[in-house]
């Protein structure tokens, strides 16, 4: 069966510096199965080989290992390019038109939202009026970036909004961060180490200090950080979740909804910070020329 992968925001940072070299990555390696192909979709007009140029430029910074001219020759006949304004449903179409023409229809698809998160609802939206949630023919799937909402009230509205679209074994809630070999090798040292297991708890460790040491500045990001701001970019989301792999206990099965309880159950336990306790542990700056970004 063919497969689509539909990235939305395909201009946006999160495309050219994770999206494009990861999937040339799997590709590099011969996981990426001959009968996937991937569409790029944002509001910048752009011809098939114009974009497939760009990505050749930033895959060769982001993944200068494996980068040669031979296997981008090889990758780029998987790209293809629609402008799409996603919040625009006569656009939506077009694009579903388009994937039509290219699949046939009977492709498993993938929507994955790199888009400013004011976009999902929107996208949701005209995903569905479009016929583009319907898996009648098909499996359809939608993938979704931190942050989810800014605050209870809209992460609640923007599930009601993917629930009237999408089912729920449909969606994917994605944090980039699990996916760092890192993070996920935090699993292995905790729980399948003889040597750490045991000792792994208050009695033998006095504290633990998480620190990201970002490389990377804002870039071009300087308007979604506008709006959205540090801490709903990294503590409410990828710092959260390094603290709860961390302190959790061992789950009963190493399965999604058995390492998901125990998350949830370290969150349970975390005491609330009152304004006092805000003034006197956190410490508020920027970076000199953050405005002129």
């Amino acid at each position: 069966m063919p497969h689509t992968i539909v990235i939305f925001g395909a201009s946006g940072d999160l495309t050219s510096r994770k999206l494009i070299p990861s999937l040339f990555a799997l590709d590099c390696r011969d996981r990426l199965p001959d009968e996937v192909r991937i569409v790029g979709a944002s509001r910048t007009p752009m011809e098939h080989d114009a974009w497939r140029a760009s990505l050749a430029e930033t895959t060769r910074k982001f993944a200068p290992k494996l980068y040669s001219e031979e296997a981008w020759a090889r990758f780029a006949p998987r790209v293809f390019y629609h402008a799409t304004d996603v919040g625009d449903a006569d656009q939506v179409k077009s694009l579903a038109a388009f994937l039509q023409e290219l699949d046939g229809g009977g492709a498993t698809r993938a929507y994955y939202l790199a888009t400013a998160p004011r976009h999902y609802e929107p996208a949701v939206a005209t995903l569905h009026a479009a016929g583009l949630s319907d898996d009648t023919a098909a499996p359809r799937r939608i993938v979704i970036e931190k942050p989810f909402g800014v605050d209870l009230t809209s992460a609640r509205r923007l599930n009601d909004a993917l629930h009237g679209a999408f089912r729920e074994d449909q969606v994917y809630r994605i944090d980039h961060y699990l996916g760092k070999e890192t993070v996920q090798n935090l699993m292995v040292l905790r729980f399948a180490n003889g040597i750490f297991e045991p000792i792994w708890n208050r009695t033998y460790i006095d504290h633990v200090q998480i620190t990201v040491a970002e490389e990377v500045d804002v870039g071009g990001r300087a308007d979604y950080y506008d709006r959205s701001g540090v801490l709903r970019d990294m503590f409410q989301n990828h710092l959260l979740q390094l603290m709860m792999i961390t302190a959790m206990e061992t789950p009963a099965r190493f399965e999604a909804d058995s390492v998901r309880n125990e998350k949830a159950k370290v969150l349970q336990a975390v005491r609330p910070w009152d304004d006092e306790m805000l003034g006197e542990n956190i410490v508020c700056g920027q970076y000199a020329g953050y405005r002129d970004a």
